[in-house]
């Protein structure tokens, strides 16, 4: 049977939705997102940068090539990324330094993804070009422009609030404010950017889909971190989920269980990241042993139920820039997916779905002294902490994956 996928020029009858993205680790929203068209009737590619190594893949993934030609410069700007990414620590200042000298000096902001994606994305003809975040916004108009297609910006961050340097900051607002007039749909993450992006470009009815998760069933709770541990049964977790990154506030959350006064309170740290041996030495120097726990990352699929397995997560991030002002973290949702109250910065969007929904406690998470006070707070007032275990059932039915799906597919169905 021939794939249709690798021979793009072949028509199928359902409309074809082609997404784009630069990243090599495919987005849960992205996926999900996919999902849902396909049970909708739609086709779906999804256009990616390349894996370091052989792995298995999506099967409606197509991964750009490395050939030479147009691209060459930056297929070794990519090579030598790789390299840097595997050596330094991604969101360390040495990584952000440089950078700012590849943007700066190597490569230009606008064209660079463009040249690299163009040839791969332009063997097909689909419905819509979906340009998931704003360096695939260039390619995507263009690629949309040529053949006649419906051009949708999924906006997963206000990207270019993120901290980069002011010169960079201004080439990606003049990227954006370039293209986002050619768009059929702009979708984004949450309310504020929403609001953000409507109003630096004079646009309107930019639609809100939540990176929620999937809950058509409840992860079963378990007590699989005090068996993975050896913890008594008194011992109450709280939950660090995700990349282990620099930028992400994560020494101070260690810091910050010297300060805890609650015995019964340990951390968990889920998750993988170049910064973890520093956090593991930063907790051994502390002092605190038997108060902080590593545990490998587990893949997105059994993630949930080994959530479900603590009493609390923690989301400590800072805004270090705008765009972490307005973030909702995928952590955020799957917190809310897997029942647990959260503990979080105290941030417009996070306040607006912890505090609005009351499933937990925000505040200021910015000295290691500061978060143990919340810490020792959350599990103070045992009525308090059972109403919000309560409310939990109720709000991930209403902030899920199937309640956004409806939202999305109405949206892409106004394109057919």
């Amino acid at each position: 049977m021939v794939n249709a996928r690798q021979h793009p020029e072949m028509k199928s009858p359902k409309p074809l939705a082609v997404m784009l993205t630069p990243d090599r680790q495919i987005d849960r929203r992205i996926l999900l997102s996919a999902d849902s068209l396909e049970a909708a009737g739609w086709d779906v590619t999804i256009i990616a940068m390349p894996l370091d190594a052989q792995a298995a893949d999506d099967r409606r993934v197509v991964r750009i090539g490395s050939q030479a030609g147009p691209a060459s410069r930056e297929n070794r700007v990519l090579d030598a990324y790789r390299w840097m990414r595997g050596h330094l620590p991604m969101n360390g200042r040495l990584m952000r330094w440089m950078k700012r000298l590849t943007w700066r000096y190597l490569v230009d902001q606008e064209s660079f993804y463009s040249r690299l994606f163009y040839s791969t994305a332009a063997q097909y003809k689909p419905r819509v070009f979906v340009a998931n975040d704003l360096p695939m916004l260039p390619v995507a108009s263009q690629l949309a422009k040529a053949c006649g297609a419906k051009l949708v910006y999924d906006s997963h961050e206000l990207y270019s609030e993120q901290e980069f340097s002011d010169r960079e900051k201004r080439g990606w607002a003049e990227i954006e404010a370039k293209y986002i007039g050619t768009c059929d749909l702009v979708i984004t993450v949450n309310p504020s950017i929403a609001s953000e992006l409507e109003k630096r470009y004079g646009i309107e009815g930019v639609k809100v889909i939540y990176n929620a998760e999937r809950t058509h069933t409840a992860p079963a709770v378990s007590r699989r971190f005090h068996e993975v541990f050896g913890l008594s049964a008194d011992k109450e977790i709280v939950l660090l989920q995700g990349g282990i990154s620099a930028g992400r506030n994560l020494e101070v959350l260690v810091e910050a269980m010297r300060y805890v006064k609650n015995s019964a309170v340990v951390l968990v740290v889920l998750g993988d990241g170049l910064l973890l041996n520093s956090l593991q030495k930063l907790a051994q120097q502390a002092g605190i042993k038997g108060r902080i726990y590593f545990h490998a990352a587990v893949p997105q699929n059994e993630l949930l139920a080994l959530t479900a397995a603590a009493n609390v997560g923690v989301i400590p991030y800072q805004a270090t820039c705008l765009n972490n002002h307005y973030c909702t973290p995928n952590k955020l949702f799957e917190f809310i997916a897997a029942g647990l109250p959260i503990l979080a910065t105290d941030l417009p969007e996070i306040r607006r779905l912890v505090e609005g929904q009351q499933i937990g406690l925000v505040g200021n998470t910015s000295s290691a002294q500061a978060l143990a006070v919340l810490m020792d707070d959350v599990f103070s007032d045992k009525q308090r902490f059972g109403s919000w275990k309560a409310r939990m059932s109720v709000v991930r039915q209403r902030i899920c994956w199937e309640q956004e799906e409806k939202k999305l597919v109405e949206l892409y169905e106004a394109l057919r």
